[in-house]
């Protein structure tokens, strides 16, 4: 059995994301594939017979935890989980670039990831290894016992997305787009950044922020319930809550800018996220578009579960003992 350690940036679980929902059934799928997963303690650092230290995300405050692995001749495997790139004269260009290199596999979420970071940061592509993000369990089937639309008192036709809301998220965008077809949306997610949302609040009467959800009955019937799910980001790697949108049989208007193509091929509707104008036409193409949802549903559950996430994260690992 091998014993690896966990970590993640210091902040990341006080809004979690993408990145902590991969992290938690990452370990949960590892352990059944008898892995020893412990979360790093910044109190009591595991030292003995620790043979992977493997970090989820590049955000401040990972670099010294890294290079102390990195000096005990731990194994060092970085999920980055990064689209944005720094300019070479940017402050945190360098710093990264160290964790890149002392990284002995870099894990991405996809093919592009790769290459982007390869390229960007002069990273041999063979030290790259990409995995999947997934849906959890639940999402395997359809069965609801609780009815959303009833539970918040919400109008027939609505759109829905499922996001922190921040401007990475552009949920500004995708306001003013829900506004001008006059389609009233559903927002639910945490609030990553008070003034970006105070001054939501009074763009449009019929946007409903509902805050974070956890409970995935009410969660499986907002994905079913939804005119269609909108996540028109800055950029997605590839947003998870569009994978479980689309598990539950619900019709996907998504951005183009990150891993999403490498995800979900021809079964959705691309937008441009700089465009509201593009936004609102990828409403009105996917409304019109002729799709087997059901289709769509056996995709998703044949190639994204965290089971196989796991199997690919240990063929990264395998690289590290070859």
């Amino acid at each position: 059995m091998k014993e690896v350690v966990f970590n993640t940036w210091p902040g990341a679980f006080f809004h979690p994301g993408g990145g902590e929902v991969q992290l938690l059934n990452s370990k949960l799928e590892l352990e059944k594939l008898n892995y020893s997963i412990s979360m790093y303690d910044n109190w009591k650092p595991q030292s003995k017979n620790i043979q992977i230290y493997h970090q989820f995300s590049i955000e401040p405050g990972t670099e010294s935890v890294m290079y102390a692995y990195k000096e005990l001749g731990v194994k060092i495997v970085l999920s980055p989980i990064m689209w944005n790139l720094f300019s070479a004269d940017h402050l945190r260009y360098r710093p990264v670039k160290n964790m890149f290199e002392w990284a002995d596999v870099l894990m991405t979420n996809s093919k592009a990831e790769s290459i982007r970071l390869s390229d960007s940061f002069a990273i041999p592509l063979h030290k790259f290894s990409e995995t999947r993000n997934s849906i959890s369990e639940e999402y395997l089937n359809t069965n609801v016992d609780k009815d959303f639309r009833k539970e918040y008192s919400l109008p027939d036709k609505f759109i829905l997305t499922v996001a922190n809301v921040d401007n990475r998220k552009n949920t500004h965008r995708l306001i003013n787009a829900c506004k001008k077809q006059d389609l009233p949306l559903v927002i639910i997610g945490a609030i990553r950044e008070t003034k970006y949302y105070e001054n939501l609040k009074s763009i449009f009467d019929k946007a409903f922020f509902l805050g974070n959800i956890t409970d995935t009955m009410i969660l499986k019937s907002a994905y079913q319930q939804c005119y269609l799910f909108a996540l028109p980001s800055l950029c997605e790697t590839p947003g998870i809550s569009a994978l479980e949108a689309m598990s539950q049989g619900a019709r996907i208007v998504i951005t183009s800018v990150g891993a999403t193509q490498e995800y979900f091929k021809d079964y959705v509707t691309y937008v441009d996220p700089l465009s509201e104008e593009s936004i609102v036409e990828g409403f009105e193409i996917e409304l019109k578009r002729e799709r087997d949802l059901e289709e769509n549903r056996n995709y998703i559950l044949e190639n994204f579960t965290w089971t196989k996430t796991a199997k690919d994260i240990e063929r990264g690992y395998l690289k590290l003992f070859k």
